[in-house]
């Protein structure tokens, strides 16, 4: 077996806090026995690859002596020399120095706290036990872990001093398969396209990379891929891939990767809890908008880009919601944590359905609504096609008993805007469960409204529509036609000022001063979600209710 280092000791206990005095270029010395003495004659009891350890008490006065020493140590082809200094010698004296850094012999100084005699055993047994010494190279790599971990090291930069320990190219990637981190080797221009060919194959097949397989790719037949998995919050977990694993470097194991996936672990783990402190101010900010708490429209649009939404796209809301089921799944809703895990899981599932999509979008929490705003440059028939495809897979691949419902709201041209196209997404998906559906998927249409609508008893209907529009219910000037008109087409473009004027051919403070007194009329106001939508439902129940009834 090749002997160890003098450089190799430095991860046992005793050694770890140890310092080097001089000679630094010879810590590549062999190493085979240790001894430890304090007599004159020590160095005949010496030999090649021997360590001594000792207090120096037989040099404390004569620094001369112990260059002799040092020189007869370094023609027998010693390992070094560990001395107890604070114990006799309190410093190194100068000509030590410079005559050990001649030779590149080793000196190392022991602190107070540790006995020569616990070195010496925990240096013999290292280089007597091949498991004990794997098993200390393990607590090196645990501990130097655990200490970045503290220190707030990235996830990078652990990930790359494993590749160092290790000896071997690594690269970590999350629960999909897509890379978060990796070591030197795959910075290398060369590594490129081995580095896809195993985002390839793990691609191929997550279920069995996230619980640790072995696999070889096109490019390096000769090399084994092998995956590990990473456990942390999420209901799959993330995945380390080494090449090359099954044969480690000397002293690296298996025991030593665990280590290292344990510290990797907590501090996804960690990025997780400050993803979900975010996740919960951005969810702070869509029910603020939803429920009008912001009045600024500059405000609006300013945390609306913050968050990935621009202006100038068209967007559409889709709300999906855990359907309700029997009594398992209502037990399920009084076991917090299970909700959590269940919550989560939906969550992770409708991320990563939106990345393999490509879907351009942010997603929301309110309550018990899982929103999705996705944005398009135009919002067309082939959109709409793609948004089923897109929500009938996201159904399929729920790894629960549960079945996700969704409801899908028209398109509005502003984030501002993003009130109304909500609302209409919830309304879509209340729809279905009023026709006792599950596992459904809905748009918003006015006509699905009027066949709801239909089956209302018509002087509710009315008491309703009288309630709301109050004069303007029965125009009887050509005022008041003129705002019914307006308000009509202010809601059919989404609230757009711009737009209702140019299709109306007024000025923009026509419409403005006709919406100022529409709203005094009705008492109600169209920038309050709840008030637009009743006014929206009044006028679809004006077309219901036939020229007699109105009279």
């Amino acid at each position: 077996m090749k002997l160890k280092t003098l450089n190799e000791l430095f991860i046992l206990e005793g050694m770890e806090d140890a310092t080097i005095l001089a000679g630094h270029r010879g810590l590549t010395r062999p190493v085979q026995f240790v001894n430890i003495s304090d007599a004159p004659d020590i160095i005949d009891f010496s030999g090649e690859n021997h360590l001594l350890l000792t207090t120096a008490y037989a040099f404390k006065d004569d620094p001369q002596k112990l260059c002799d020493l040092i020189r007869q140590m370094n023609a027998l082809n010693c390992s070094g020399l560990i001395i107890k200094l604070q114990r006799f010698l309190h410093e190194l004296p100068e000509e030590v120095r410079l005559l050990a850094n001649e030779l590149s012999f080793p000196i190392i100084d022991l602190p107070m706290e540790y006995t020569l005699g616990e070195v010496s055993y925990h240096i013999l047994n290292f280089l007597n036990n091949h498991k004990a010494e794997q098993l200390y190279y393990a607590l090196h790599v645990h501990n130097e872990f655990s200490d970045m971990l503290i220190k707030g090291f990235s996830l990078s930069s652990i990930v790359e001093q494993l590749g160092f320990f290790l000896k071997r190219p690594v690269l970590l990637l999350n629960h999909r398969g897509e890379r978060i981190a990796y070591g030197h080797d795959f910075r290398k221009t060369s590594m490129k396209q081995t580095e896809d060919e195993i985002i390839e194959k793990v691609s191929e097949n997550l279920t069995a990379a996230r619980e640790g397989t072995s696999f070889n790719i096109p490019s390096n037949l000769d090399s084994t891929i092998k995956t590990f998995p990473i456990q942390t919050q999420r209901q799959n977990p993330s995945i380390l891939t080494i090449i090359d694993a099954q044969s480690l470097p000397y002293p690296s194991s298996q025991l030593a990767i665990e280590q290292a996936c344990n510290v990797i672990s907590f501090t996804l783990i960690k990025e997780h809890a400050i993803e979900e402190n975010a996740r919960l101010y951005k969810n702070n900010f869509f029910a603020d908008l939803i429920e009008g708490r912001i009045n600024s429209e500059h405000e609006i649009l300013s945390r609306c880009d913050y968050y990935g939404l621009k202006d100038d796209q068209q967007t559409i809301s889709i709300v999906c919601n855990i359907d309700p089921k029997d009594d398992d799944y209502a037990s399920i809703h009084n076991h917090e944590k299970m909700v959590s895990e269940l919550h989560n899981s939906i969550y992770d599932l409708l991320e990563d359905e939106m990345v393999h999509a490509k879907i351009n979008g942010t997603l929301f929490t309110k309550e018990k609504y899982f929103v999705l705003l996705l944005q398009f440059d135009e919002y067309t028939e082939v959109e709409t096609e793609m948004i089923q495809s897109f929500l009938e897979r996201t159904q399929k691949h729920i790894e629960t008993d549960c079945t996700l419902s969704f409801g899908i709201s028209n398109q509005v041209q502003s984030p501002v805007h993003i009130p109304v196209c909500y609302h209409e997404a919830v309304e879509a998906i209340h729809s279905g469960y009023d026709l006792k559906m599950e596992g459904f998927i809905r748009f918003y249409k006015v006509r699905e409204i009027k066949e709801l609508l239909s089956m209302i008893p018509q002087s509710n209907l009315r008491e309703l529509y009288e309630s709301t529009l109050k004069t303007l219910a029965y125009p009887k000037t050509k005022e008041d036609e003129e705002l019914l008109k307006t308000i009509q087409v202010f809601l059919d473009t989404q609230c757009e000022i711009s737009e209702t004027s140019r299709k109306l051919f007024i000025h923009r403070n026509t419409v403005k001063y006709r919406i100022e007194k529409t709203e005094a009329i009705t008492e109600l106001s169209f920038q309050d979600p709840s008030d637009s939508l009743r006014v929206r439902v009044a006028l679809l129940i004006g077309t219901l209710l036939d020229a007699n009834q109105l009279a």
